[in-house]
């Protein structure tokens, strides 16, 4: 399991078309996992146009979340990618606060 430290954080909220929805996502897991990302989060919900997403990464290696993000736009299915940085310092203070 990664630490807490020097961990580069990122959000990816995308689309997945309805129909195989499933085995898309199945396929974006497998992209996370082959590059060693640490799944923070998931969440998923259903929608008229097919599967929304939310899954927030983290890896020791910057560049390992770009790669993520380029090979899941290559990914069939899977509509635009949208992305937001998550704050590293925030979730270190607040673990802090729970410890104390």
């Amino acid at each position: 399991m990664m630490t807490d430290t020097n961990h580069h954080q990122k959000t990816f909220r995308f689309c997945i078309e309805a129909e195989g929805a499933i085995g898309t996502l199945e396929g974006a897991l497998a992209i996370v996992r082959r590059l060693g990302l640490e799944l923070r989060s998931l969440r998923t919900t259903g929608g008229l146009a097919g599967l929304e997403v939310s899954m927030r990464l983290a890896s020791a290696e910057e560049d390992a979340l770009v790669l993520c993000r380029q090979r899941l736009h290559n990914v069939i299915g899977i509509l635009p990618i949208r992305e937001s940085p998550a704050l590293v310092a925030v979730d270190n203070a607040s673990q802090a606060r729970r410890l104390a």
